[in-house]
């Protein structure tokens, strides 16, 4: 279960920012949209070869 401490005199704006971070690193949300709904494994498989994909086909270079 994550939590977060508002700090004295921090905005609450703030405090929600932060997290929300932490549930995007800890992948809750991520996980609650995989799970809340079935998925086939071929249409399992077909997502993992589409972010494959989409990673093999990134741009590293930093040369201009």
């Amino acid at each position: 279960m994550l939590s977060t401490i508002v700090k004295k005199n921090e905005p609450i704006e703030k405090a929600i920012r932060r997290f929300e971070t932490e549930c995007r690193k800890a992948r809750i949300i991520q996980t609650f949209i995989e799970k809340s709904n079935y998925t086939s494994p071929s249409q399992r498989r077909h997502q993992m070869r589409k972010r494959k994909k989409r990673i093999d086909n990134l741009d590293y270079s930093f040369e201009h």
